[in-house]
């Protein structure tokens, strides 16, 4: 009997790992998703911001 408690037990904790890893594993992919949406806008951002700086240069030679 206290066997079969130690293999409930075990396999108890088993399950509960393979849950939080999926977990986690799920999270990683969104972060990731989101790192990669704000490598993009961070880029097109300074490119934004590097046109109005020569816009503004063009303005002033002129």
């Amino acid at each position: 009997m206290e066997n079969y408690k130690v293999y409930r037990n075990l396999k108890s904790n088993l399950q509960k790992k393979k849950t939080r890893l999926a977990d986690l594993k799920a999270k990683l992919t969104e972060v990731k998703v989101e790192i990669e949406t704000l490598e993009i806008e961070v880029e097109e951002d300074i490119n934004g911001l590097n046109m109005v700086f020569d816009s503004i240069i063009s303005q002033k030679s002129n």
